[in-house]
């Protein structure tokens, strides 16, 4: 299957004998403390990777240590529960699953993607299908309440956070909808329920269950295997 934007490479292409290796050596210079961003540049240099390849690195692999602690805290099921949703961050990853773009699950357990959006969304239809995907999910959990989070300086932001209010409405769910400058901030300065999000930088900085509602989603919705970065060299022993 050939990826729809950047790069024309196929899924074996970008999870290479050459990535492969690469992913080891970072992650054994990772284990060591070193720096994320110039070690990025100095394993992609040396084993020649696409700037997809980095992007999946980068995005992919965590210390053993830190791909545990977030493991211990995913959450299956979210019956019962308030959720708060990273709602560009959610959404997005789903949208890039529709637009066949690289998604993959990450050594800490938790399904990411290289759609690189940049605060831009293209493609209207697919984006809404995919919050609709995500709702459609979330009705069938029945959680006791949603809070979606947008972020503000996104455009139609405003739009958006309309739709997905209107749409929880519609399908019977208790929920709220707030536009934030940073939608990190609000998520970080959580207390209660659990959250919604793949940025580690979030999950790192609470200690909530969190829940992987891209990957349940599109699980649930297709069926569907994603490529485990896990099995990967010392990785394997991690397991789901």
């Amino acid at each position: 299957m050939l990826y729809s934007t950047g790069e024309s490479v196929h899924r074996d292409d970008l999870f290479s004998a050459r990535f492969v290796s690469a992913s080891r050596d970072y992650v054994n210079f990772l284990e060591r403390g070193y720096a994320e961003k110039p070690l990025l540049k100095l394993v992609g240099d040396r084993h020649g990777l696409t700037r997809r390849q980095r992007h999946i690195l980068f995005r992919g692999f965590s210390t053993i240590q830190d791909s545990l602690r977030r493991r211990s805290r995913l959450s299956q099921t979210i019956a019962g529960s308030d959720i708060v949703m990273d709602g560009y961050n959610i959404i997005l990853t789903v949208l890039n699953h529709l637009l066949g773009n690289p998604v993959f699950i990450c050594t800490d357990g938790i399904l990411r993607d290289v759609g690189e959006n940049h605060g831009q969304i293209r493609d209207k239809g697919r984006f809404y299908r995919a919050m609709e995907l995500i709702i459609s999910w979330l009705t069938v959990q029945a959680p006791a309440s949603v809070l979606g989070v947008f972020d503000s300086p996104v455009s139609h932001s405003a739009e958006h956070a309309l739709a997905l209010q209107t749409r929880l409405r519609q399908h019977g769910i208790r929920g709220e909808i707030e536009l934030a400058r940073s939608a990190d901030y609000v998520i970080k300065h959580c207390r209660t329920g659990a959250i919604a999000t793949s940025d580690s930088v979030i999950i790192d900085a609470t200690t909530l269950p969190v829940v992987d509602i891209p990957r349940l989603t599109l699980e649930s919705a297709f069926s569907t295997t994603f490529p485990d970065l896990s099995l990967f060299s010392q990785f394997k022993t991690i397991g789901r």
